[in-house]
């Protein structure tokens, strides 16, 4: 495993807030993306909350594979970074649930906020808390080069 490459992976997530995730239905050959808040754990797995019936809710059910970016906008292309990242998606439960969720706290805190507010405390209770495991991780920097991208493969693959 590549340390250097798994360190710069780590700072990109760790740096970012948001990931788009890429989800296709169960038999089905139409792709869903959405934009979702993500917290990101020492194994690079990231974790989502997300309401089960949305559509990649639905997609996902209770394990399913995905595709995730996680960039920002660049007027450059030659300074374009970012991740691209393969896995499975798995809609968590009890202490696996619990444990993702306290680290998805601890990165948006206003959250706890939002538990207290009328009306969305039915809603927060019903979400749904995914963790996403990775098997490939690309990292594009286009400013070490044209195409700049580089591969990490994980355990899990």
């Amino acid at each position: 495993m590549n340390d250097e490459l798994w360190a710069r992976v780590a700072g990109y997530l760790g740096a970012h807030h948001t990931m788009t995730i890429a989800t296709v239905a169960p038999g089905g050959n139409v792709p869903h993306a959405a934009c979702v808040f993500y917290a990101v754990d020492d194994a690079l797995r990231l974790v989502f909350l997300s309401k089960p019936d949305s559509v990649h809710g639905t997609h996902i059910g209770k394990a399913a594979p995905v595709a995730v970016t996680v960039t920002e906008t660049y007027d450059d292309w030659e300074m374009i970074q970012g991740v691209q990242l393969w896995g499975e998606a798995r809609l968590l439960s009890g202490a696996t649930k619990a444990r993702a969720f306290t680290l998805y706290l601890g990165r948006f805190p206003f959250v706890r906020d939002l538990m207290e507010r009328p009306g969305l405390t039915e809603t927060l209770r019903r979400i749904g808390v995914y963790r996403i495991v990775p098997q490939k991780i690309a990292f594009t920097d286009n400013s070490t080069g044209v195409f700049g991208r580089e591969i990490l493969r994980t355990a899990a693959e």
